[in-house]
């Protein structure tokens, strides 16, 4: 209660108390009992306490002159409600006005946040959310101080414009400003949620068809009010990152890195051609310096294969491919770039932020620049093996979906583009000898209906890729290999075996069309049937050699498409690999990083 406030209302008790032919002392000390019973009130919210009046001569006109006391505290105690009422309206009256002040806009996630705000503040009828009686909520210090320290978890804290915490009822700050601050707060909560949730990025803002997942944001609304009332605030903010081993393990090792001193003191090694076995370069000196040693005085910028061991070994130490080849992403992590690494991470935290938030209890990861396949049970993996991905013009999506059957024996529809571009030249060049080489048939329509078609009947140098389709036949020689696993989807893309087993054997493995080629299907199906009674590998390896067949899945299982070029291993070690497709570098230009 302000004291200006306080001391009327005591010499109005002392005056009602002279009026009433009290004696002056008893009226006096009615006065100052108010005073301390008001501020009681103020602090505590509660009830007044009875006056202590020594009793006077009279007791019967003493008790009457109690009542009438505390009949003008009740009546002054209700004027004191409400001004404080009458203030609150007029705040909740601010906060309404500047609701309504909102400015329309186009663009589509922020006319999202503020149509958040506006039922938020309705739905309360415009009462502030972080302000108590004009003062901040320890709840909303607590987040201000949370949404500051916004890039422990990869994202900026320049996205969040907090209010400042100085302003208060009790400092003056009048009821507009305090409104605007409680409604800023509130907008920097709901921007957080949303760029926790599903990304600072529009994952569709990439190459056509390279990304095509849509984004899932949080309801910003229920987030709001899950915050508001909860009794660990910023421990429920921050539950709107993703919640998966992988995104958490990288994101602890991304915030040591932030905080670790440098350890190597020696010059970084420059950039250039990537070194190899019997290479002269003047680099060399210097790598050895890096691993702790002096070079050779015989021959100081030879790359011999001693060193090239010893790089092996420095690799695997580190998370990288052991190759004994000193390329870019190895000089990265020898110099020590810490910038870049950071970089590198935040991206990749991002990029989780991509994927459901239920990735499923069983489901199969295709992590596309380690050419790498995974299947993981209650967040273990169960089984890993090699894949072969797409090739730089021909990249493999990034996306989420659902295996819902197996074929064995396949047929393989040859795209429009490859065989426009491939197969269609090659035919043309001799079609006789292509058709007796390989296991292709033509289809066309014929008066609506698609019929197999002599390829010797067909003049080809008239024919093109709209005219007519491609089909390989089931078999030794068939692309597919012997069975394809399917999660029908937009871009036709699918996991399947393959004839073509060397490539497996390479480290660097991008050499497909866009579908995922398994180095160990078999292993791979019985894994993936596990879940279906009554089917194995063992069963399907009987179906081979026979006619296409089609092995329904008891239930789908979620397939996911992913790009990370950082990970933490199992060992926890920070696992880093070359970005193939130039996403990480895409990620981190959008990012502004």
């Amino acid at each position: 209660m302000p004291k200006m406030y306080t001391a009327m209302m005591a010499i109005t008790i002392a005056a009602a108390g002279s009026a009433l032919c009290l004696n002056p002392s008893v009226a006096a000390e009615a006065g100052a009992s108010s005073i301390e019973a008001s501020g009681q009130m103020s602090a505590n919210h509660g009830p007044l306490r009875l006056l202590d009046v020594q009793p006077s001569a009279g007791f019967e006109q003493e008790i009457a002159n109690r009542i009438q006391i505390n009949t003008i505290l009740t009546a002054l105690r209700q004027t004191d409600t409400g001004i404080d009422q009458q203030r609150d309206q007029d705040l909740f009256d601010a906060v309404a006005a500047k609701i309504d002040a909102i400015p329309r806009t186009k663009d589509f996630l922020e006319k999202r946040d503020n149509a958040a705000l506006v039922a938020f503040y309705e739905t309360r009828n415009f009462q502030t959310a972080w302000f108590d009686n004009g003062e901040w909520t320890d709840h909303a210090r607590k987040l201000v101080f949370a949404l500051s320290r916004a890039d422990r978890d990869g994202l900026d804290p320049a996205d969040y414009q907090t209010p400042s915490l100085a302003l208060s009822r009790q400092a003056g700050s009048a009821n507009e400003d305090i409104a605007q601050a409680d409604i800023a707060l509130s907008l920097a909560l709901t921007r957080y949620t949303r760029h926790a949730y599903a990304g600072r990025i529009d994952p569709r803002s990439f190459p056509k068809k390279a990304v095509t997942i849509k984004p899932h944001y949080p309801d910003s609304i229920a987030a709001l009010d899950k915050i508001l009332v909860s009794s660990a605030p910023v421990e429920t903010l921050r539950s709107y990152n993703p919640q998966h081993q992988g995104f958490l393990a990288l994101r602890k090792e991304y915030n040591r890195l932030r905080f670790a001193g440098r350890k190597d003191q020696t010059p970084p090694v420059p950039s250039g051609k990537s070194l190899k076995v019997g290479m002269s370069d003047e680099r060399v000196p210097l790598i050895w310096r890096k691993l702790g040693e002096t070079a050779p005085s015989d021959n100081p910028t030879l790359y011999s294969e001693a060193l090239a061991g010893k790089i092996e070994t420095y690799q695997a130490k580190h998370g990288l491919i052991a190759d004994g080849i000193v390329g870019n992403a190895t000089l990265r992590v020898m110099n020590d770039d810490r910038k870049e690494l950071i970089s590198d991470l935040i991206a990749n935290l991002e990029r989780w932020r991509w994927l459901p938030r239920d990735l499923g209890d069983f489901h199969v990861m295709v992590n596309i620049p380690t050419f790498h396949v995974q299947v993981v049970e209650q967040d273990k993996t169960i089984h890993e093996t090699r894949v072969v991905v797409g090739k730089s013009q021909h990249k493999t999506p990034i996306f989420s979906d659902q295996m819902e059957y197996l074929v064995v024996n396949p047929y393989w529809n040859v795209p429009r583009s490859i065989a426009s571009n491939e197969l269609l030249p090659k035919i043309k060049s001799d079609p006789s000898a292509f058709f007796s080489k390989t296991n292709y048939q033509v289809l066309a329509s014929v008066k609506g209906r698609t019929q197999i078609i002599d390829p010797s009947k067909l003049d080809w140098e008239k024919v093109d890729a709209t005219q007519v389709r491609l089909r390989q036949m089931p078999g030794t020689r068939n692309a597919l290999g012997n069975i394809k696993f399917m999660f029908p989807n937009q871009h036709a893309v699918y996991l399947h075996d393959t004839p073509s087993r060397s490539l497996f054997n390479r480290d660097y493995r991008a050499f497909s069309h866009g579908c995922v080629r398994v180095h160990e299907p078999m292993e791979f199906a019985e894994v993936i049937l596990s879940r279906t009674k009554g089917w194995n590998a063992a069963r399907v390896k009987k179906m081979i050699g026979g006619n296409e067949r089609r092995v329904n899945l008891a239930n789908k299982i979620p397939v996911h498409l992913a790009y990370f070029t950082t990970w933490m291993s199992d060992d926890g070690v920070l696992q880093v690999r070359s970005d193939i497709y130039g996403h990480n570098e895409r990620t981190k230009k959008a990012l502004g990083l």
